[in-house]
């Protein structure tokens, strides 16, 4: 009897993570489908239904992003595009892509080159995510340990320069996983999802009306209450507006 109930649960779960494996291809391929044939919106609706399942993928969100875009809502072009890049830094088309749309959105700040080896530093940063970097820095850590290990045994010029190199590697990689982690767990960021939106000095309607915001501009979100968000602009700026305005990153 027991051994029959098990079974029974096994088979339900097998069937359960096949089918929704199953219903999650389906929409996937008519979404990519529709958008061959300019069905944007329909492309839309195949590719948010997956999202509403906890399926994401880089490239989900990419189609996504170019369903949006070709839609005409930057909004949802801009946060699918930086959705994808959370998730794979590394994806260019994703990365070329967010660039054009946030050519559209009317409150991008243009803000001063910093200093070449700063650049290099972001670069260098948002190439790869927390995880990479974590992994980055103990495939070093190994390197090094294992240089030092054969020196001992074996001494020589080859490894100790080997074992200094990778140390100091080892360092710079722990340093700016340290960074990004910290990074990662201090961004709390959205993207405005309306045409216009009017940022307030307190969470309600009644309060005084301090600035505009438009669709695709992205933001960090400071706090909430009840139905309302206080939110912050790269220049400093800061107020309030309804939480359904913003789709949270």
């Amino acid at each position: 009897m027991t051994g029959n109930r098990l079974s029974l649960i096994i088979l339900l779960f097998f069937s359960f993570v096949f089918g929704s494996e199953s219903n999650v291809n389906h929409h996937y391929n008519t979404g990519k489908e529709a958008y061959r044939n300019g069905q944007f919106e329909l492309a839309i609706q195949e590719f948010e239904s997956i999202l509403e399942n906890n399926w994401v993928s880089p490239q989900l969100y990419y189609n996504l992003g170019n369903a949006y875009f070709r839609k005409g809502k930057t909004g949802g072009a801009v946060w699918a595009y930086e959705s994808a890049l959370q998730i794979a830094p590394g994806h260019e088309n994703a990365r070329y892509n967010l660039k054009l749309s946030n050519l559209k959105v009317k409150d991008r700040v243009e803000m001063p080159d910093p200093p070449f080896y700063l650049l290099w530093y972001v670069y260098l940063l948002e190439r790869f995510t927390s995880s990479d970097w974590i992994n980055i820095t103990a495939g070093f850590m190994f390197l090094f340990a294992l240089c030092f290990l054969l020196n001992s045994l074996s001494p020589g010029k080859s490894l100790q320069f080997l074992k200094s190199m990778f140390l100091t590697i080892f360092i710079i990689c722990s340093l700016i996983s340290i960074h990004s982690l910290k990074k990662s767990k201090e961004s709390n960021l959205g993207i405005i999802y309306e045409t216009q939106v009017e940022v307030r000095s307190e969470p309600n309607t009644f309060s005084t009306r301090l600035f505009e915001v438009h669709e695709g501009l992205k933001v960090n979100i400071k706090t909430h209450q009840d139905n309302w968000v206080e939110i912050e602009l790269v220049d400093g700026k800061k107020g309030w507006i309804e939480a359904s305005y913003i789709r949270r990153l």
